[in-house]
């Protein structure tokens, strides 16, 4: 049996009982969610800009937008579906996919189709599949971006 003695308690660590309240998230209004959803879709961090995330907007607008850019100068090529009447569904399964992960970035993709960039791509070119791995990875981060803004609006993180 061990005895309890005031001097051998005061010879260990003291930790805190309690870690400090934290302050309970609460979810955004309605409005506002839906807001941050839809802007961080069509600007890559905007959803956090409108959320008061002003460095985590920042930097997810530099690296999605940089990402999309530096993609379009390796001549990376802006994809759109492709019908293909041979097929099931009567369209190329891959172009849909590839195109949806462009679509991702939003007002990247909708300018870019505009403007005509993307679609001179050179698929001789040495950085071609570079290119358009940096297009694709910079649409599907922005999926994650956009859901980021979506918790932090719905109160689940910070």
């Amino acid at each position: 049996m061990q005895i309890r003695d005031g001097l051998s308690e005061s010879l260990g660590p003291e930790y805190p009982r309690k870690s400090p309240a934290v302050e309970a998230l609460k979810p955004y209004p309605m409005g506002m969610r839906v807001l941050a959803v839809v802007l961080a879709w069509l600007i890559p961090g905007a959803g956090h800009f409108v959320l008061g995330k002003f460095g985590r907007g920042l930097l997810f607008l530099v690296l999605i937008a940089g990402s999309f850019l530096l993609g379009l100068s390796l001549h990376g090529r802006l994809y759109a579906p492709v019908a293909d009447p041979t097929t099931l569904l009567h369209v190329d399964l891959i172009s849909v996919l590839w195109s949806f992960a462009q679509v991702g970035t939003g007002l990247c993709y909708i300018l870019g189709h505009v403007l005509g960039f993307g679609a001179n791509y050179r698929p001789g070119a040495p950085t071609y599949e570079y290119g358009n791995t940096f297009m694709f990875l910079a649409g599907l981060l922005n999926y994650l971006v956009i859901h980021d803004a979506f918790d932090i609006a719905a109160g689940r993180k910070r």
